[in-house]
C-alpha cells in the first residue's frame, strides 16, 4: 500500500483528475450562474409582468374615476403582501394609488419612461432611481385599456437591492451545493487512483523481468475488467514475444483502424498524401472511383477539401481529430463526420493517417426536429401554466376576494385547464399515429356517418357564431378501410378550423363524394384565408399563421397536423388552396374499400 501511495502514476493520475474536477467545476460553476443571472432578470420581468397583468384587472372599475381612499386602501393592503410596488396611474398621469406612498404628494407620472413607453408600446420597462421612495428600482408598466380607449396605466416594481440580496443568497446556495460534491470526487479519486494504480506496478515488474530475459515470472490475474484482460494479453504476448513482436505491432495500428470501420467510409493515405485505400462507402459519399483513387493524391481525387486537410492535420499532429464537413445535395444537405487517426509502424513512426467518414445527417436532421419540438412544447404549456399559476395565487392571497371577481378567475382557469386537456390529447393522439401508423384499428366504414357526426357536433358552434354551415354527402354508401375515431377526429378538426376562422356572417360548406377510387372530402370556409407563404407549413406541429388569434380561439396548433397524419395513415393525402380575405378550401382524399360499392 505505501509503495502505491508513493507511485508518481498515482499522483499523476489524481492529478490530471483533481484538475479535471477543478476545472469542470470552475466551467459548470459559470456558466451555471451566468445562465442563473440571466434567468432571474427574466423571471423578474416575468414576475412583475404578471402583477401587472392581475393588478390591471383590479384597477380596471377605478382607472377613469377620481382618487378613491378605500381603492387606495386596498392597493396598500395588496402591496404589503410581497416586496411589490403597485402604483395605479390616471391617463393623464395623476397617480389614483401606490402601495408605498400617499398619492396625493406623488408627481405627474405622465413622463416617466415605463408609462411612455407603455403608452407607445403596450409594455414599459425601465430601470431607475425612485426619487419618491429613494432607491433604484426596475419598473414595468402596461396600459389599462377600457371601451376601446387608452383609459390608464398601472406599474409594478422590485427595489434592486432587494434582487441583489435574492440572488446573493440564491448564488451562495448554488456554491456550497457544488463544493460538497466536488470535496467528495476530490476525495473519491485518491481511492481510484491508488486501486487502478496496484495491479499496474505488478504488470510493471513483470515486464522488467521480460525485459531483463526472464520469460517465467507471468503476472497474476486476478480482475475480470480490463485491467485483468490487460495482464492476460500480457501473459499471452510474453510467450509469443521473440517471434510475433514486430509483426503484431506493425499490423496492429494499419488494420485495426480500417477493418474495423469497414462498415463507414474510410480512406487511407501514406505520408505522401497518397492514396492507399478507399472503400466503396467513402467513394459513393465522395464521388470517386475507389480503384482509380489508389496511388494519386487525396487533393486530386476528391473535391471535398476537409478530408484532406483532416488527413494533414492528423499527420501533422500525430492525434486523433474529429471535425464536421456538410455536403451540398439536390435536396437535403449531407453531414458528414470526419474522424482522423495516424498509422504508426512497430518502431512507432508516422508512416501514414486514416480517416473515417460517418454519415451524420439523419441523426443531425432529428436533431434540429427534436429541438423545435420542445422548443414549440415547452412555449405551448408554459402559456396556460402561467395563467392558472397567475390567477390561483391571486386567489389565495386574496382573501376578500368578491364573489364575482373568483368566479371569473375559476372560469379562466377551466379554460385554461381544458386548452392544456386539448394540447395533451392531441399529442397522444400525433404520437400514436406517427410512433406505429399500421398500428390503428382498420375496419369498414361508411365516411358518410363521420361526415355527418362531425356536422352535428360543430353546428351549434356555427350557430352561436352565426356562420351558415352546410354538409352534403353522396346518397350512396362511400366504404372505406380505416379508424372510425381517427376518421372523425380528421373531419371534426376540418370543420372546427374552418367555424374558428370565419367571421360573423360567414359560410363553411362540408361536402363527400367518391371520384374515381377516392373517397373526396372538402371543407370550404369563406373565412380570412392563408398567406401563400404559409400554406406549406399549416400541416406542421404548432404552426400557427395568426398566433395571437389562433390562442385566443382554444386552437391547440396540432389539429392540421393530425389531419395530415390520419389521411397518411389509411394512405391518403390533404391539400388545400386558400387566398386571404377570400376563404380556404381543404381536400381529403382516401381510397374507397376494395370491392366496396364506392358509387
Amino acid at each position: 500500500m505505501k509503495r502505491a501511495i508513493r507511485s508518481r502514476l498515482v499522483w499523476e493520475l489524481y492529478t490530471g483528475y483533481a484538475v479535471v474536477i477543478l476545472v469542470t467545476a470552475f466551467v459548470v460553476g459559470t456558466l451555471v450562474f451566468r445562465n442563473f443571472d440571466r434567468g432571474f432578470e427574466e423571471r423578474t420581468r416575468e414576475s412583475l409582468h404578471s402583477d401587472a397583468i392581475l393588478l390591471r384587472d383590479i384597477a380596471l372599475p377605478f382607472v377613469d374615476l377620481p382618487a378613491d381612499p378605500a381603492f387606495q386602501n386596498r392597493i396598500r393592503s395588496l402591496g404589503s403582501r410581497t416586496d411589490t410596488r403597485l402604483t395605479v396611474i390616471a391617463s393623464d398621469g395623476r397617480v389614483l394609488a401606490d402601495s408605498r406612498e400617499d398619492p396625493a404628494g406623488m408627481d405627474n407620472h405622465r413622463d416617466r419612461p415605463e408609462i411612455m413607453a407603455a403608452s407607445s408600446a403596450g409594455l414599459g420597462v425601465a430601470t431607475r432611481f425612485s426619487r419618491t421612495v429613494g432607491v433604484n428600482s426596475m419598473y414595468l408598466a402596461i396600459p389599462v385599456i377600457k371601451d376601446g380607449r387608452e383609459a390608464g396605466f398601472v406599474r409594478t416594481a422590485v427595489a434592486l437591492d432587494i434582487l441583489v440580496a435574492r440572488q446573493s443568497a440564491a448564488h451562495r446556495s448554488v456554491a456550497l451545493a457544488m463544493l460538497l460534491p466536488v470535496l467528495a470526487a476530490l476525495v473519491l479519486g485518491l481511492f481510484i487512483a491508488r486501486g487502478f494504480t496496484r495491479p499496474l506496478l505488478a504488470m510493471t515488474d513483470a515486464a522488467r523481468a521480460v525485459a531483463n530475459g526472464n520469460y517465467e515470472t507471468p503476472v497474476r490475474v486476478t480482475r475480470r475488467d480490463e485491467i485483468g484482460d490487460l495482464a492476460g494479453a500480457l501473459n499471452a504476448m510474453t510467450v509469443r514475444l521473440k517471434s510475433q513482436i514486430d509483426t503484431i505491432t506493425a499490423e496492429r495500428n494499419l488494420t485495426l483502424g480500417i477493418l474495423a470501420s469497414m462498415v463507414e467510409g474510410v480512406v487511407a493515405v501514406d505520408r505522401e498524401d497518397r492514396v492507399v485505400h478507399v472503400n466503396s462507402a467513402a467513394g459513393a459519399i465522395l464521388g470517386i472511383d475507389t480503384e482509380s483513387a489508389r496511388g494519386r493524391r487525396i487533393w486530386e481525387v476528391t473535391r471535398v477539401s476537409e478530408v484532406s486537410e483532416a488527413l494533414t492535420t492528423t499527420m501533422k499532429d500525430g492525434q486523433v481529430r474529429m471535425s464536421e464537413v456538410r455536403i451540398p445535395r439536390d435536396t437535403n444537405d449531407q453531414v458528414i463526420q470526419l474522424i482522423g487517426t495516424p498509422l504508426k509502424d512497430a518502431g512507432d513512426r508516422l508512416v501514414g493517417a486514416l480517416v473515417v467518414l460517418h454519415d451524420v445527417s439523419d441523426l443531425r436532421q432529428l436533431e434540429a426536429v427534436r429541438r423545435d419540438f420542445v422548443a414549440n412544447i415547452s412555449h405551448e404549456l408554459k402559456t396556460p401554466l402561467a395563467a392558472i399559476r397567475g390567477l390561483v395565487e391571486t386567489m389565495v392571497d386574496d382573501d376578500a376576494m368578491e364573489p364575482e371577481t373568483r368566479r371569473r378567475f375559476t372560469t379562466k382557469i377551466r379554460d385554461q385547464a381544458m386548452r392544456l386537456s386539448n394540447i395533451v390529447s392531441d399529442l397522444l393522439t400525433l404520437s400514436r399515429l406517427e410512433s406505429d401508423p399500421g398500428r390503428i384499428q382498420l375496419e369498414a366504414i361508411d365516411l358518410r356517418d363521420a361526415v355527418r357526426d362531425a356536422y352535428r357536433s360543430q353546428v351549434h358552434d356555427a350557430e352561436t357564431k352565426r356562420v351558415d354551415i352546410e354538409a352534403v354527402v353522396a346518397n350512396d354508401p362511400v366504404l372505406i378501410e380505416g379508424d372510425g375515431e381517427a376518421l372523425r377526429e380528421l373531419v371534426d378538426n376540418l370543420v372546427s378550423n374552418a367555424i374558428k376562422y370565419t367571421p360573423e356572417g360567414g359560410r363553411v360548406d362540408l361536402r363527400l363524394g367518391v371520384e374515381g377510387q377516392n373517397a373526396v372530402l372538402t371543407v370550404a370556409d369563406t373565412g380570412i384565408g392563408i398567406a401563400p407563404e404559409d400554406q406549406g407549413r399549416v400541416f406542421e406541429r404548432f404552426y400557427r399563421v395568426d398566433k395571437a388569434r389562433s390562442r385566443q380561439l382554444g386552437g391547440t396548433g396540432l389539429g392540421l397536423s393530425i389531419v395530415k397524419h390520419v389521411a397518411l395513415a389509411h394512405g391518403g393525402n390533404v391539400s388545400l388552396r386558400s387566398a386571404p380575405g377570400r376563404g380556404t378550401t381543404f381536400r381529403v382524399q382516401l381510397p374507397l374499400r376494395r370491392g366496396g360499392n364506392g358509387n
